[in-house]
């Protein structure tokens, strides 16, 4: 529900010096794990070409609910030798861009699903990044110790 960002260089350069070279140590490894993560979206779109397509729902619970159903069926179909390659419709590498990443069509937007989207009040967009900044802390202390 909330994203954890790098330390930008104003908060690298306002730390000490054994700070900086663990925040920036931290971004490092933050940039492999998205890439990852972004590769491991791409295949899962890839094979439930619907993903790319969901748009905003009434209910962001129930996204998360099918979205992880996804998963689920994503992994069983790996643990069964099930290959996205087999399937005709998934998106090969000829549909990937430069970087690796699937390329989505531009001309085709998401569905828009009336009535709102049924997000609790509490969750706002600041409270989303304190969340974030406090979670990215916990993170970065537990790979990332300072020295005693």
């Amino acid at each position: 529900p909330y994203t954890i960002r790098p330390f930008d260089e104003t908060e690298v350069r306002s730390s000490d010096q054994p700070t900086q070279k663990r925040m920036r140590a931290f971004n490092k490894r933050l940039s492999g794990v998205r890439i990852e993560v972004e590769h491991a979206f791409g295949l899962l779109k890839g094979r439930f070409r619907s993903l790319k397509e969901m748009g905003p729902h009434a209910d962001i619970q129930e996204m998360y609910k099918a979205i992880e159903s996804l998963l689920i069926l994503h992994n069983m179909c790996i643990d069964y030798g099930d290959e996205p390659e087999d399937n005709w419709e998934f998106a090969t590498t000829e549909s990937l861009d430069e970087e690796g990443f699937v390329e989505l069509d531009e001309d085709a937007g998401p569905t828009i699903v009336e009535n709102g989207q049924s997000i609790p009040g509490w969750e706002t967009d600041a409270w989303l990044k304190r969340q974030g900044r406090a979670k990215r802390m916990i993170i970065f202390n537990d790979l990332f110790p300072e020295a005693n």
